[in-house]
């Protein structure tokens, strides 16, 4: 049976050069309308390819949040000392970069284009600075939460390597060589990725180049996979097992000393901190692993073996979106795992929440304050100017009633008595004398 028009939903990821498609294989030269698909595909697969793309848009909004609250928390003064806390604001900041490249793709491709199109495609700019942020940002990620690992388990190995190289000040130093070595490393992408077709078509075709359809996948995508997901899972496996075998045997050593020493109060604050912070660093980076190895497991040994049949590419197409969803969702949940894991993070963001709702507060009360001084003054000054009215209207009352006075006709001949007797006395004193 054709069921064209039903699975017109989901068909155009399938074909050649989309993003969920990898190109493992030779671009097959049929008509989509000549395939024929099980009546029960359409309407499964389009549910869940649509709720996935919204689940994309979740992460992106969750995982942003998240991080920018958590880059927020870690820079506070009590937490920004410890240079562990340095490589995870790095990480932070490297999976913000991350969330926003695949995952806006597949909600905007499924939920907002109309014919399917992939956002990378809309001009060549958006296809190289994606696909570069997206490679550059997940590498990065990844590494610095190696870095985070490593810098702990030699810390706990030589004695000598917290007062020597893994010190504040040269973690900055640390995260620029990573930096510009996952910069240079997918450099390329830049200026090779994608091209423009020739008219009258003129569209862009991302993830490859003129002369090589398999240019990022799978060429590209084989070496992503082994910096991204191969490399740092080795080095993390390998250093959390050690910081699990010394965090076991320090934890029995404290239990010896405890029952043997009184006075171990002293110790166990430091020793305790010290433990949270190694427990972080492990359910952090296993859930890391977790995460993103089945899709590495996925696409290095199982993605090329899967039959080339048009119904288990349609169900490739549904496994390789799951894969995506979970992967990026170990880059948008790290805040709530430091609210699991770390007691001083949950302390500081108490603290932080505490002196925001207290700000507010006072600056709620400010302005109040502020807005009755002003009524005060406004209600003083008018009774000042009122007060100013009435006295200079009674004076002018006063001088008009005494000139009043003056001017009748029984105080003039009144005032001529009292000046003629002034007069009359004048003259007698005269005379006297």
């Amino acid at each position: 049976m054709n069921t064209s028009t039903d699975s017109s939903f989901f068909l155009p990821a399938l074909l050649p050069g989309t993003l969920m498609d990898y190109n493992f294989e030779k671009d097959i030269g049929k008509n989509i309308t000549d395939i024929s698909i099980s009546t029960d595909y359409p309407s499964f697969y389009r549910i869940v390819i649509r709720l996935l793309s919204f689940y994309a848009l979740i992460l992106v909004v969750i995982g942003t949040l998240g991080n920018l609250l958590t880059i927020i928390i870690l820079c506070r003064r009590n937490l920004r000392r410890f240079v562990t806390m340095r490589y995870l604001i790095a990480v932070s900041v490297c999976d913000i970069i991350s969330l926003y490249g695949w995952n806006l793709n597949n909600f905007y491709k499924f939920t907002i284009s109309s014919n399917y199109k992939n956002l990378e495609e809309k001009s060549l700019v958006h296809c190289r600075v994606m696909s570069y942020l997206t490679f550059v940002g997940l590498q990065l990620s990844s590494w610095c939460l190696t870095a985070v690992s490593l810098d702990r388990c030699l810390s706990l190995y030589f004695l000598t390597w917290k007062h020597k190289y893994g010190k504040l000040s040269r973690a900055k130093y640390h995260i620029a060589i990573l930096t510009v070595i996952c910069l240079l490393l997918n450099s390329h992408i830049l200026f090779f990725n994608g091209y423009r077709t020739d008219p009258p078509d003129n569209s862009i075709r991302c993830y490859r180049t003129r002369t090589n359809i398999f240019y990022i996948y799978p060429e590209w995508e084989r070496v992503h996979l082994a910096v991204y997901n191969l490399c740092p899972f080795m080095i993390m496996l390998s250093c959390n097992t050690y910081i699990i075998h010394v965090t076991i045997r320090s934890a029995r050593i404290r239990t010896i000393k405890r029952k043997t020493n009184a006075s171990g109060k002293s110790i166990s604050s430091s020793s305790t901190r010290h433990r949270q912070l190694s427990i972080m660093l492990m359910i952090v980076t296993f859930a890391f692993v977790i995460l993103t190895l089945p899709s590495c497991i996925y696409f290095v040994f199982f993605r090329h073996r899967m039959p080339k049949t048009n119904d288990v590419r349609i169900f490739r197409h549904l496994v390789q979106i799951c894969l995506g969803s979970v992967q990026f969702t170990s880059h948008a949940i790290n805040f709530f795992l430091y609210c699991f894991s770390a007691t001083n993070f949950r302390e500081e963001l108490r603290d932080f929440l505490r002196e925001l709702c207290l700000r507010r507060s006072f600056i709620s009360k400010f302005r109040q304050s502020k807005t009755t001084s002003i009524r005060l003054t406004t209600i003083n000054r008018s009774k000042r100017t009122k007060q100013q009215l009435n006295s200079k209207s009674i004076s002018d009352n006063s001088h008009i009633e005494r000139n009043h006075i003056i001017k009748s006709p029984d105080i003039q001949k009144a005032l001529i008595k009292i000046d003629l007797k002034d007069v009359y006395i004048r003259d007698i004193e005269s005379t006297s004398n």
